[in-house]
């Protein structure tokens, strides 16, 4: 093997093991922000966000405020939950005003595609591209069952 070979194959090793390192840091690194986001978003984790935020001066100070934040959180999630209910009524509904304009395969993909969105509120649904499995087709929350059109 001349040095030309030599050289061409050690750098397409490194350049492989470079690239897998990356894909698999990248992925480390976002799984640990969604989850760092999604403690944020339970109350738990607001109440103690705010209360590193405030830094009470006292254990008697801390006693004080934690009853509003968690009375705030309780309200946080009620409205997201609202929210959420409301989204998934407004895409059931686009879906039957445009079910007699669609036909059956329109209906259908359209239909997948609601139960792919990921959920805006961090919760719920797989997310975009997600599939089940061994070719399942994907599920989630927002926009009805998978598969399932309309009725007509």
């Amino acid at each position: 093997m001349n040095a030309n070979i030599k050289s061409l194959i050690l750098l397409a090793v490194t350049l492989v093991a470079g690239f897998a390192l990356g894909v698999f840091a990248d992925a480390s690194l976002a799984r640990a922000r969604r989850e760092g986001l999604r403690q944020l978003q339970r109350p738990p984790g607001f109440v103690a966000r705010l209360e590193q935020v405030i830094r009470p001066h006292s254990d008697a100070q801390r006693d004080s405020i934690r009853p509003v934040l968690e009375k705030q959180a309780a309200r946080n999630a009620e409205i997201v939950r609202g929210s959420r209910d409301r989204l998934r009524a407004e895409l059931d509904s686009m879906r039957v005003t445009l079910a007699p304009m669609l036909d059956a395969s329109q209906r259908d993909r359209l239909a997948q595609e609601l139960v792919r969105m990921p959920d805006p509120f961090g919760r719920g649904g797989p997310g975009r591209g997600a599939r089940g499995r061994a070719g399942e087709p994907p599920r989630g929350r927002v926009g009805g069952p998978p598969g399932g059109a309309p009725p007509d």
